[in-house]
């Protein structure tokens, strides 16, 4: 139950509160979840971030910088940025969240179902906290909880691609995913996987981008099969450990082979 509500002139101000206990507040769906004890942050002080300037959308050199403020709902609406970030943004099932829930809060959340942190991995993105930058994948996997104040997104090589399963659009996902893949004289020269909803956090299937780039799963049911390997999913009310470990390897196989085909 929040007790203690500031509103912070300044970013300076922000990370001065949180470093005295207080909780980051962006759009609050994730703080005033529900469920938000699961994912432990059930905070008695809260710091909002409103007013502090942390939005916008716009070209930085090929690539582009978004705010972390901007709602998701801005970002499935954009025309420019990559396709994978619009339709990840777009995965979250109702507009009245997307039109709340902001993409630093999305990341800062570290939930291992994001829809968003998959695509901001594989399109190799970097957040801009007020300590510095690091890569999204190493701020997600890491400790730390550094206030993010913007992204940084390279121009996109190759082709990349989002995905989500589930049984219902308001269920939870069973799979999320993305894939950026490259490919240079008819040979794969990049690959990136990244999954959700299999481990604690999202991760990168390091052994079947592996396969990908020595070209040994191109062929035949070796993807899927690889993909199961690389996947260590936990049963639960959405399914049995057989069941996550089959829909995440169909859902991502096919995935890749659609950035394949597409890069080449």
């Amino acid at each position: 139950m929040i007790t203690e509500y500031r509103k912070a002139a300044s970013v300076d101000e922000a990370v001065k509160l949180q470093r005295e206990g207080f909780v980051l507040l962006a759009g609050g769906t994730q703080v005033n979840n529900g469920a938000s004890k699961q994912y432990g942050v059930a905070p008695d002080k809260v710091v909002s971030l409103d007013g502090l300037g942390l939005t916008g959308i716009e070209r930085e050199g090929e690539g582009w910088r978004i705010g972390s403020g901007v709602t998701l709902q801005e970002l499935a609406d954009h025309t420019a940025i990559p396709e994978a970030l619009i339709r990840a943004a777009g995965f979250i099932p109702t507009r009245s969240v997307r039109n709340i829930a902001t993409i630093g809060g999305n990341v800062g959340a570290k939930r291992s179902d994001s829809y968003i942190i998959p695509a901001l991995i594989a399109l190799g993105a970097v957040a801009k906290t007020a300590e510095g930058e690091t890569p999204v994948e190493e701020y997600v996997t890491g400790e730390s909880q550094e206030l993010i104040v913007s992204f940084r997104i390279p121009a996109v090589k190759g082709a990349c691609k989002a995905v989500k399963e589930s049984r219902s659009q308001l269920a939870l996902p069973v799979v999320s995913a993305a894939a950026r893949i490259a490919v240079e004289d008819g040979k794969i020269s990049e690959a990136v996987v990244t999954a959700g909803c299999v481990a604690k956090r999202t991760v990168r299937l390091e052994a079947v981008e592996k396969g990908l780039l020595s070209g040994e799963l191109l062929e035949g049911e070796k993807l899927e099969a690889a993909i199961a390997d690389a996947v260590n999913p936990k049963a639960n009310f959405l399914g049995s450990v057989e069941f996550k470990r089959y829909e995440n390897s169909v859902v991502i196989a096919d995935l890749i082979r659609a950035c394949y085909k597409e890069a080449k």
